[in-house]
């Protein structure tokens, strides 16, 4: 009997811390406490990505495309190789097979699917380059703020509000959820535990019909991937056709959706 008594003994002290533990809900923090956090957060993040001269990683995104007032969604994966200040290259598969490289002084297209190749100038550094594709080229960019060498500069502008929300689930990582709201946009940022390396990003298009998102999950962070200069090299297979990259394009153009569509999207 006395061991029966200590099982169910044991049996209530437990019942008890668990019924105590799930009786506990966090505060939730005021306004401004969650504006704090997700600055310090956003802050940590920036300056250790920044900080990263040669890292790769895959980014796999789900971009929704209006069409009829329907959604639809497409899904594209890009393995991104960055060398600080000016290189990157990336390979990428799903909807949009393809490939590009930057050598500091050019961007190389090419589509697979289409068996093209395209090639147009480029300025000397990759914050320019960020710019100068979407500027010139029109190519969508919809989680390139993270490939600057300030991201948090690139994030916050007058018109940013938001802050820290809760801690969500991105697959298997744990990771502190972020939302913000702009006049054009509205977006999440899942940052990870230790570096707050991102995990995840959300995209809202406020002011384009139907409101599209675009969402990009980040995963295999290599820190110190092996490359050398003719990573960087662009390698265009036999038998590719190469055409024209349109400059000072703009999205209102219709030939301008048909080429820039054959191009692999960059990030």
């Amino acid at each position: 009997m006395s061991s029966h008594r200590e099982t169910l003994g044991w049996l209530v002290a437990v019942a008890v811390v668990f019924a105590a533990g799930c009786g506990r809900t966090p505060k939730p923090l005021t306004p401004e406490a969650a504006s704090a956090k997700g600055e310090a957060l956003l802050r940590e993040m920036s300056k250790n990505l920044g900080g990263l001269q040669t890292f790769a990683f895959t980014a796999t995104e789900r971009r929704e495309k209006v069409k009829g007032g329907s959604k639809s969604e497409i899904q594209t994966s890009r393995r991104v190789t960055i060398r600080r200040p000016n290189r990157f290259m990336l390979t990428t598969s799903g909807d949009r097979e393809g490939a590009a490289w930057y050598d500091g002084k050019s961007l190389t297209l090419v589509a697979n699917k289409a068996k093209v190749w395209a090639r147009g100038p480029m300025p000397p550094t990759l914050d320019a380059a960020i710019d100068f594709l979407s500027d010139e080229y029109a190519i969508p960019l919809p989680s390139a703020d993270l490939l600057y060498s300030n991201p948090y500069d690139a994030f916050i502008a007058r018109d940013t509000k938001g802050g820290w929300v809760d801690t969500q689930k991105i697959g298997d990582r744990t990771c502190d959820h972020l939302a913000y709201t702009q006049e054009a946009v509205d977006w999440e940022l899942w940052l990870g535990e230790g570096k707050r390396l991102p995990c995840q990003i959300r995209i809202v298009y406020k002011n384009e019909p139907g409101k599209p998102s675009t969402t990009v999950t980040y995963s295999e962070m290599d820190e110190a991937p092996t490359v050398t200069d003719d990573t960087f090299v662009a390698k265009v297979p036999d038998g590719y056709q190469r055409i024209k990259i349109i400059r000072h394009a703009t999205v209102d153009d219709p030939t301008v959706r048909q080429t820039s569509g054959e191009a692999p999207p960059k990030k």
